[in-house]
């Protein structure tokens, strides 16, 4: 694997759980990939015919403001017209992996890459599985509409943006459950995402298209919520992407999973209607 990103986490990039704001975990993931599939060989053109398809991505150490981090990438898997990114960030202080991101494009490939560019992520199982199509009670959680700046190096809507998107359904959705804002606030309360698994459809690529995304409640642990997030082009009616969010009821002063309050579970639970 080879080094392809380095940077610092600025505190405008933290969030309200006071740690590094997911989306921009992917915009630097999105920054690997494209140093990677530069030094791949890939011009602007071949990279932008990879179209992303699919992607985990596991958090494992929380980044603070002013931690320093850095990515290196390498291939996973290849071949049969589908190429597997691999990522790894490291917290540069203490060299420990703080999230990991696998990340399936298909599209035409090289027949043969540098095997010293393989990577091994040694993933463990993933946290869990959504079944999308039993869920049956969904909310309508966000609409945002594509701007320039949504758009990645390749100009369509980048992973970055869509997680941005995602995080801002999550916490309307986190209201509708009673973890409503004020909650959050005067308990030192947050939701700490463990990990996605992101399905992606067509991404759009034209300013001003509207993204609307409903959200559902597909499980209630006794610290663990798991959202899904459907994220739909209203204008085509197309599926731009389906997200599963595994995460937790964190403790912001301990920086530990804390348990669900009855208040909370009630209302989630009246929520949690499978088909």
């Amino acid at each position: 694997m080879i080094e392809t990103v380095r940077s610092v986490v600025h505190p405008w990039e933290c969030d309200a759980v006071e740690h590094f704001t997911t989306a921009y975990y992917y915009r630097a993931f999105g920054w690997a990939g494209w140093h990677l599939l530069q030094r791949l060989g890939h011009d602007a053109a071949a990279i932008a015919a990879l179209r992303p398809v699919s992607c985990r991505t596991r958090f494992l150490q929380e980044l603070r403001a002013g931690d320093a981090y850095h990515i290196t990438s390498g291939i996973v898997e290849a071949g049969g017209g589908a190429l597997v990114l691999g990522h790894r960030l490291f917290n540069s202080e203490t060299g420990e992996t703080a999230a990991t991101h696998a990340e399936r494009r298909e599209g035409p490939t090289r027949s043969r890459y540098d095997p010293g560019l393989a990577a091994e992520l040694d993933e463990t199982k993933p946290v869990g599985e959504v079944d999308f199509e039993r869920l049956d009670m969904w909310s309508t959680t966000a609409m945002t509409i594509v701007k320039a700046s949504d758009l990645d190096h390749t100009g369509q809507f980048g992973l970055d943006a869509l997680i941005h998107h995602a995080s801002d359904a999550n916490v309307q959705f986190q209201n509708m459950i009673a973890m409503t804002s004020s909650y959050m606030h005067e308990n030192r309360i947050g939701f700490a995402t463990a990990e996605y698994q992101i399905a992606l459809g067509p991404l759009p690529r034209a300013i001003g298209t509207v993204v609307e995304t409903k959200s559902a409640l597909a499980h209630l642990g006794r610290t663990s919520l798991w959202m899904a997030h459907r994220a739909t082009d209203c204008a085509t009616g197309e599926t731009v992407a389906r997200i599963a969010q595994f995460g937790v009821h964190l403790d912001r002063r301990a920086r530990r999973p804390a348990e669900i309050p009855p208040h909370i579970r009630e209302a989630a639970s009246a929520r949690l209607v499978t088909a």
